[in-house]
């Protein structure tokens, strides 16, 4: 994988932080959500009005929510600060900002009524702060029905500074030599800036070259007059290593310098995922004339991984020994979908380049009511304990899922990956509606019982129980870990990627609709290195732009332990060069590659007419000009740790929840889940001991040594009370 610049995304918050700084000597933070300038919590709205500079503002009238303004303050020193808003006669008297400053916080309660309306700023006082994003302004909304109005705090210095210049993106970040490379930074002073340039070397001559710096809206800099400052540097030779520095005076003569960066040129396209879903709901690989359309047009456009849907609905299109073979495969009774795409994708003969295939499977979602009667061997027949409820006791009347709060869907859905990954020589698993439907369903009752008994609770918990919402997104990300370590011990160079979620608030995870709806914690998949790829289903069309952009920088910003292939919905995007240009802004980014959705839906949302045909030249022309293969994958293939697993029993039985830690390393620890398997990765080499807890039970160390990098040591434990005695099995 390559290792991205990460500065990038973090400081496109501190951009935002910083905008108006170098015209009017203050720094600002206006109501633009992206932390660490602007958050909210709770119901806030956009006003229809003007705030701060003709600006739009937010207003909530919901007790208990509040507004976070976080700057980014260049220097140690006082700053006075100021709230600004448009006053009314609606507003709330009761307005509490809360300063968090250098000597602590200071609580200042403003009336925003008014009998008339105008934008004002209000002194809150003279405060000292720290350099750098550890303050912050924060407006809580204490009365039900008032209107409390978030606009913008200005923070302001009368002294005199040189100029504050952060690097902030390259745009490509890993360029080509054909590549013209954008750089920029945001350039900030209490003054004004005068003149920014842009000073680079190369590896080929010592002399350096200096271009002026511009924030016009003309040179990858933003917009004109937002504080962003661009400059572009010109193609370079492949092997050529650029080295850049930005420098700033201020309309007082004051100048800086920022640190130096560098990249290399690379004179052949990086290695990358170039995936395409193909859902086995309509034709792709039911028949085999489908499957070798497929692959050769894949071939044809050097697209170098398939993702069939070889599980869309409990059902198989495969020989699978657990789930019924799927109604819709038209090949013939002897016809093995994923094999035979296996065979030719996987065939080299005659030159013919050989195509990754990751197998699709959805997890959660196993039945759709439009279909009909389950069939014969349907796992909700065999076992309809399994089912997910809501929080009323209801069903979907449109689709019917598995809960990962019970310990038999975890169990089902890794038995099934398992044969199928024991029978096929797959490159990837691929999970699809790995989460639930929403925050107001999970609730099977062997989920709820196992929740209330860990927390000491009963009855039913509520859909807005933080708690509640936390053990849900446990159970699925403990059902994704154990998929992952078991498929490792199998064959350990298979990877495992998740079609996730990309909706709501990229800026702040946490409260966005994967983590905070859907319950899918991907991004604390990707820091616990349990997906090798996020395959982030960014589904967006041209008038989202932003919003893509947020997303694919979101995966980047969180995958340096593992990687991303962002997904783009071909049937969303109204023209072939949408999804073009969604396609190389993946690239540019740095990404792993990226992935197509899906076969046969190219142009199903196509508004002027353009064909498939037109869809894959556009595709070969501007995106795959020339074949690549797929990365290779160094913690898969070159490992550097081990990991341990196993289950934690008494008298005999699966203990649910007993925590499990590795003897100083106090970061390790996890919970086993409702069947008392339990998983490590990231073990050092060598010789550990691991802490077996569970209250009521005796605490157990058992002395465990990793003896090379990859190994997976399995250990028993079967736990007794606190007068007894545990005994433990090891096994490598």
């Amino acid at each position: 994988m390559f290792i991205r610049v990460v500065y990038f995304f973090v400081l496109q918050a501190v951009v935002c932080s910083l905008l108006p700084v170098f015209v009017w000597a203050d720094i600002i933070v206006d109501n633009e959500p992206g932390p660490p300038v602007y958050t909210e919590s709770g119901v806030w709205s956009l006003s229809s009005g003007t705030g701060y500079r003709g600006g739009a503002y937010r207003y909530s009238t919901q007790a208990g929510a509040f507004a976070t303004w976080t700057p980014y303050l260049p220097h140690d020193r006082q700053y006075d600060v100021y709230a600004v808003f448009r006053t009314g006669t609606n507003r709330a008297e009761d307005a509490n900002y809360t300063i968090t400053h250098a000597g602590g916080t200071t609580v200042i309660q403003v009336s925003q009524y008014s009998s008339s309306t105008s934008v004002v700023e209000v002194h809150l006082g003279p405060f000292d702060f720290n350099a750098g994003a550890n303050s912050s302004v924060r407006l809580d909304a204490v009365t039900d029905g008032k209107v409390y109005v978030a606009d913008a705090i200005i923070f302001r210095s009368s002294s005199d500074d040189p100029p504050m210049i952060f690097p902030a993106d390259r745009f490509p970040v890993r360029p080509l030599f054909s590549d013209s490379v954008q750089v920029t930074a945001v350039i900030t002073d209490d003054d004004a800036v005068a003149t920014a340039s842009l000073t680079y070397t190369t590896t080929l001559t010592t002399t350096a070259q200096t271009l002026p710096a511009f924030d016009d809206s003309t040179h990858g800099d933003g917009a004109a007059g937002d504080g962003m400052y661009g400059a572009v540097i010109p193609p370079q030779s492949g092997g050529t290593t650029v080295t850049y520095s930005f420098t700033a005076q201020d309309t007082i003569g004051q100048e800086s310098g920022s640190p130096t960066q560098s990249y290399t040129v690379s004179a052949t396209p990086f290695p990358e995922f170039r995936a395409i879903w193909t859902a086995s709901w309509w034709s792709g690989f039911l028949n085999q004339d489908e499957a070798n359309d497929w692959v050769d047009t894949c071939r044809a456009n050097n697209i170098n991984a398939l993702v069939p849907e070889v599980r869309k609905i409990g059902d198989a299109y495969y020989d699978s020994a657990l789930e019924p073979r799927a109604s819709n495969i038209t090949g013939g009774a002897s016809y093995d979908p994923l094999g035979y795409t296996l065979q030719i994708a996987h065939d080299t003969s005659g030159g013919k380049k050989r195509l990754q295939v990751h197998a699709w499977f959805v997890t959660h979602r196993i039945w759709m009511n439009s279909v009909g009667d389950l069939p014969s061997g349907h796992i909700l027949l065999q076992h309809p304990e399994y089912e997910m409820i809501k929080y009323d006791g209801a069903t979907d009347p449109d689709s019917r899922w598995l809960d990962p709060g019970h310990p038999g869907t975890g169990e089902h859905n890794v038995a099934v990956i398992l044969d199928c990954l024991s029978k096929y020589d797959i490159d990837g698993v691929h999970l699809d509606y790995i989460r639930y439907p929403g925050k107001d369903w999970g609730y099977n009752p062997t989920s709820v019982e196992r929740f209330n008994t860990l927390y000491g609770r009963s009855g039913t918990p509520a859909t807005t129980d933080t708690l509640w919402s936390d053990w849900r997104r446990e159970c699925v990300s403990l059902e994704v870990k154990k998929l992952y370590i078991k498929m490792w011990m199998i064959r350990p160079n298979v990877l495992l990627s998740a079609a996730t979620q990309a909706y709501g608030n990229y800026n702040n995870f946490e409260e966005s609709g994967p983590y905070a709806s859907t319950l899918q914690d991907w991004v604390g998949w990707l820091h616990e290195g349990i997906i090798d790829y996020n395959m982030i289903m960014n589904y967006k069309d041209e008038t989202q732009w932003d919003n893509f952009q947020g997303w694919v920088d979101r995966t980047l910003a969180e995958d340096d332990r593992r990687g991303s292939v962002p997904g783009v919905s071909a049937s969303r995007v109204t023209t072939v060069q949408g999804t073009m240009d969604q396609l190389l802004y993946i690239r540019s980014r740095g990404a792993d590659g990226m992935n197509i959705f899906s076969w046969r839906g190219e142009v199903s949302g196509n508004t002027i007419g353009e064909t498939r045909e037109q869809f894959y030249a556009a595709l070969k022309n501007q995106v795959f000009p020339t074949w690549v293969d797929p990365p290779a994958t160094p913690w898969k293939a070159d490992p550097t740790t081990g990991i341990f697993e196993g289950t934690v029993t008494f008298q005999g039985q699966p203990v649910d929840h007993a925590e499990v830690w590795i003897e100083g390393h106090p970061d390790t620890r996890t919970v086993t889940d409702g069947s008392g398997w339990y998983g490590i990765l990231d073990v050092p080499v060598g010789h550990q001991t691991l802490h077996f807890a569970k209250q009521g039970l005796r605490d157990v160390l058992v002395p465990s040594p990793i003896p090379n990098a990859g190994d997976i040591v399995t250990v028993y434990t079967e736990l007794e009370q606190e007068t007894g005695t545990a005994s433990w099995w090891l096994f490598e």
